[in-house]
C-alpha cells in the first residue's frame, strides 16, 4: 500500500492531527506533486481549526444550512438513514492547507504543459494540502522560476489573492490606497500595491503589524480608523474579517474614498454600509474571489478548460505567475512574512494553540527518508476463505457509499470487507479508522489485482462506472455497480466485450427499487392485461455547480433515470419495445420519457425539479380498468383506495436496499439467482435504450 502523511481535521473527532493516508490517484488532467514546503495561512487555517474542534451544537449554530437540509432528509428518509449520513459526513477526514510547492512526480496522460522533476507552486483547498503528495489540476499548477526558492514559491498562492486584489481595484502609479487589517493577507497586499507604485497607508491596530507593514515600504500607518484622513484615497482594500464591526468598517471605509472610489473586500467582511455615504460618493464595492478567475469554476479548475487571454487577462494561473515573476525581480518578498518553520509532525499542535496577533506565516518542511511512493506492500492472506466467501473490495467512498450500502454490509455475516478504495484517499481513511481491518488505497487496480478479494461494490462517479465494471469482470470479480451503467454509447462495446467473457461472475446494478417490499405487494396485486404506469419524480435540490450537472458526467438525468424506467419494466414483466424521451430542460435535466410494452402497457416517467422541497420525491401511479395503485415516497402504499403499507415518520423508507444486498450476496456465496436479478445483458439492453433515447428526442432544448 502507497502511503504518506498528512495534516487533516477530523470533526467527527473534533481535533487536527497528522496521520498516514493513502497518496491521491491521479485524474485526467492533473499532475502528481511530491511537496516541499507549504504555507500556513493563519487566520483562515486557524479558524478552520476552531470550527472542527467546536461542538456539534457550534456547528449547527455556524451552518444552519446544512441543518435544514439535515432536516430535509429525516423528513424525506427517516431517523436511520439521516444518521447513518451525518456520521458519514463528520467520520470523513477533510485535507489542510491551500498553498505549497513542490516537484512534478507524475503526470495524467492528457497533460503535457508539464515536466516530470519540475518544480510548481499549487493552489487551492482540497489540492495544494500539507500532505507529503498532492494531485494537482493543470490550472492550478505554475511553474516556478529558477530563481525562486521553494520557500518563497510556496507563497505564490496567497500572492495571487493580493494580485487579484490589486487589480480589483484598478490600482495605477501614483494612487492613494489604503489598506485596513495588516495580518499575513493585509501584509501582502501592502506588499503588492507598494509593488504596482501606489502611495500606500495601512490601519492596524497592533503595533507588530504596523511595524511589519512599514518595513515594506508604506507611507502611512494609523491604529484606528478613526484617524487616517476622509475623502482622500482612490481605493480602499479592506482586509479584515471582523464581521461584527462590518457596517462600521465598510462605512468608515467609504469616508476614507475620494469621490467614485473603490472599496475592495478582501476579507470576510459583509458588506453593510448606510446608502447615503455610498450614494453621494457613487462608491463601487467589489469583492475578491480568492485567488482570481477561474475559482470555483469546475470547467476551469476540474476539466483545465483555460479562460482566452484577450476575454480574462488575468486569472489563477496568470496572477500566480505575475506573484511569481515579482518575486524573482525582488519586488516581493515573502520571506519576511514568515514567523515559524516547522516540520510537518509539528503542525497539528501549531495550529491547535492559541491566536497570536504577532504570528504571519508558517512554513512547514517536508523531510522523507525515500523520494518516491513505496510500492504496494504484500496483501495478507486469509486463511480460511470458505467461512467468508464474499470477500468484497469497496470502490468509491463517497456519501452513497457511507450512508447506505456500508452500514448494510457491515451488517451482513456472509461478507468480510477487505479493502475500500476512493480518490484523494481521505474517505476510505474514514472507513478504515473505525474499521482497522480494512486496507485503504486510491487506485482501484490495488482491488482489482487482489486475488483474496472476490467481488467489488463500485460507486463512484458517474464517468468511471462503465470502465471499472468492464475491467472487474475481466479480473473475474463479481460486480455491485451503482447505476448508471455508463453515460456514453461508446461504452457499450467494452461492456458487451467484457460482459462475453464473464460466464460465472455475478452482475448487478443496483437497481434497488424492483427489490422493496412495496414493489412486491403492489406487483401481486396487479390485473392482466395493458396498465398504465405514471412515475413523477422530482429531485432534491443540488448546487448548480454539482458534479452530477456536469457533462463529462452525464447529466444528472442519465444518471438516475434507469432506476424508474427499470421499475416499470419490472413490472410489467413485458419487454419494452420502444422508449423516446422528450427534453423541457435538458441542462436542468427536466425531461419526460415514454414507453411501450410488449403486452400493451405504456409507461411515462416525468423527471423534473420541484416548484417547492417538502414536494413528494416519487409517486408512482398504476392505472387499469377497474383497479389503482399508488405509491409515494415509498412511505405508503394505496391499493384501489385502501392503504395497504405505511411507514412511520420516524421510519426510513424502504426501498429495497436491503433485500437486493442479500440477493446479490447470496448470488455470489451460492450460485442462485434471485429472478428479480435480471444480469448483465439486460441491463446493457436498458441502458442503451436509454441513451439513444436521450439523443434521439423530440423535442431537445440546446444543453
Amino acid at each position: 500500500m502507497t502511503d504518506m502523511r498528512a495534516l487533516l481535521r477530523f470533526p467527527g473527532e473534533r481535533r487536527l492531527a497528522v496521520a498516514d493516508c493513502p497518496v491521491p490517484a491521479l485524474l485526467p488532467g492533473t499532475i502528481l506533486v511530491r511537496t516541499e514546503i507549504s504555507v500556513i495561512s493563519n487566520g483562515t487555517e486557524r479558524q478552520q481549526a476552531s470550527e472542527t474542534k467546536a461542538s456539534l451544537i457550534r456547528k449547527a449554530w455556524q451552518r444552519p444550512d446544512l441543518v435544514a437540509l439535515t432536516i430535509e432528509k429525516f423528513r424525506r428518509d427517516g431517523a436511520q438513514a439521516t444518521l447513518n449520513a451525518v456520521k458519514g459526513r463528520l467520520g470523513r477526514p477533510m485535507a489542510t492547507g491551500y498553498a505549497n510547492c513542490g516537484t512534478v512526480e507524475a503526470m495524467a496522460s492528457d497533460v503535457t504543459d508539464f515536466d516530470i522533476g519540475q518544480r510548481v507552486a499549487c493552489a487551492g483547498m482540497e489540492h495544494a494540502n500539507h500532505a507529503e503528495y498532492n494531485i494537482v489540476p493543470r490550472n492550478l499548477a505554475c511553474p516556478v522560476p529558477n530563481t525562486v526558492s521553494d520557500e518563497m514559491a510556496a507563497f505564490a498562492t496567497l500572492y495571487a489573492i493580493g494580485v487579484h486584489a490589486a487589480h480589483q481595484g484598478e490600482l495605477e502609479i501614483g494612487q492613494k490606497v489604503a489598506v485596513i487589517g495588516c495580518g499575513l493577507i493585509g501584509q501582502i497586499v501592502t506588499q503588492i500595491t507598494i509593488a504596482a507604485g501606489a502611495i500606500v497607508t495601512v490601519i492596524e491596530p497592533f503595533s507588530e503589524r504596523r511595524k511589519k507593514a512599514e518595513e515594506s515600504g508604506v507611507k502611512y500607518a494609523y491604529a484606528d480608523i478613526s484617524a487616517a484622513p476622509v475623502d482622500q484615497f482612490d481605493a480602499v482594500l479592506v482586509c479584515s474579517n471582523n464581521n461584527k464591526a462590518a457596517r462600521t468598517v465598510i462605512e468608515s471605509a467609504a469616508k476614507l474614498c475620494r469621490d467614485r472610489g473603490i472599496i475592495v473586500c478582501v476579507g470576510d467582511v459583509a458588506v453593510n454600509a448606510p446608502r447615503n455615504i455610498l450614494y453621494r460618493k457613487e462608491i463601487t464595492i467589489r469583492q475578491v474571489r480568492s485567488y482570481g478567475p477561474g475559482r470555483y469554476d469546475a470547467n476551469y479548475e476540474q476539466l483545465g478548460q483555460d479562460y482566452p487571454i484577450g476575454h480574462a487577462r488575468w486569472t489563477v494561473k496568470r496572477n500566480m505567475a505575475a506573484a511569481l515573476s515579482l518575486m524573482e525581480s525582488g519586488k516581493l518578498d515573502p520571506a519576511s512574512l514568515i514567523s515559524h518553520r516547522i516540520n510537518l509532525h509539528e503542525a497539528s499542535d501549531f495550529l491547535s494553540g492559541g491566536d497570536d496577533p504577532t504570528i504571519m506565516a508558517t512554513v512547514i518542511k517536508y523531510h522523507r527518508t525515500d523520494s518516491k511512493p513505496q510500492p504496494p506492500a504484500p496483501v495478507k492472506k486469509i486463511s480460511k476463505p470458505n467461512v467468508m466467501p464474499v470477500r468484497i473490495g469497496l470502490i468509491g467512498a463517497g456519501n452513497y457509499m457511507n450512508s447506505v450500502l456500508l452500514p448494510r454490509l457491515k451488517l451482513r455475516k456472509k461478507v468480510a470487507l477487505n479493502a475500500v478504495v476512493s480518490g484523494k484517499g481521505l474517505s476510505a481513511l474514514a472507513i478504515c479508522r473505525h474499521m482497522p481491518d480494512i486496507t485503504t488505497a486510491s487506485d482501484p487496480d490495488e482491488i482489482l489485482s487482489n486475488h483474496d478479494i472476490n467481488t467489488v461494490f463500485i460507486a463512484t462517479r458517474h464517468d468511471s462506472h462503465a470502465d471499472l465494471a468492464s475491467k472487474a469482470l475481466g479480473a473475474g470479480k463479481h460486480v455491485w455497480l451503482e447505476k448508471p451503467l455508463c453515460i456514453h454509447p461508446k461504452q457499450i462495446g467494452a461492456l458487451k466485450q467484457a460482459a462475453g467473457l464473464s460466464q460465472t461472475q455475478v452482475f448487478m446494478v443496483g437497481h434497488n427499487r424492483r427489490f422493496a417490499p412495496m414493489t412486491a405487494c403492489l406487483k401481486q396485486h396487479l390485473v392482466k392485461g395493458k396498465k398504465q404506469f405514471r412515475y413523477q419524480v422530482r429531485p432534491n435540490p443540488l448546487p448548480s455547480d454539482h458534479w452530477l450537472y456536469r457533462p463529462d458526467q452525464g447529466g444528472r438525468t442519465i444518471g438516475e433515470i434507469s432506476h424508474f424506467i427499470d421499475l416499470i419494466g419490472y413490472l410489467t414483466g413485458a419487454e419494452m419495445i420502444s422508449l423516446s424521451c422528450d427534453w423541457i430542460d435538458r441542462k436542468a435535466g427536466d425531461s419526460v420519457w415514454y414507453m411501450h410494452f410488449a403486452d400493451g402497457s405504456r409507461g411515462e416517467v416525468s423527471y423534473m425539479h420541484a416548484a417547492r422541497r417538502n414536494m413528494p420525491k416519487e409517486t408512482l401511479e398504476v392505472l387499469a380498468p377497474g383497479f389503482s395503485a399508488t405509491i409515494q415516497d415509498w412511505r405508503k402504499l394505496v391499493i384501489n383506495g385502501n392503504t395497504v403499507m405505511r411507514k412511520g415518520i420516524f421510519k426510513s423508507p424502504d426501498k429495497g436496499h436491503d433485500n437486493a444486498i442479500d440477493c446479490f450476496i447470496d448470488a455470489v456465496s451460492s450460485g442462485i439467482h434471485d429472478h428479480r436479478m435480471q444480469g448483465i445483458a439486460a441491463e446493457i439492453s436498458l441502458m442503451d435504450q436509454i441513451l439513444s433515447a436521450a439523443e434521439g428526442s423530440r423535442h431537445d432544448a440546446p444543453a
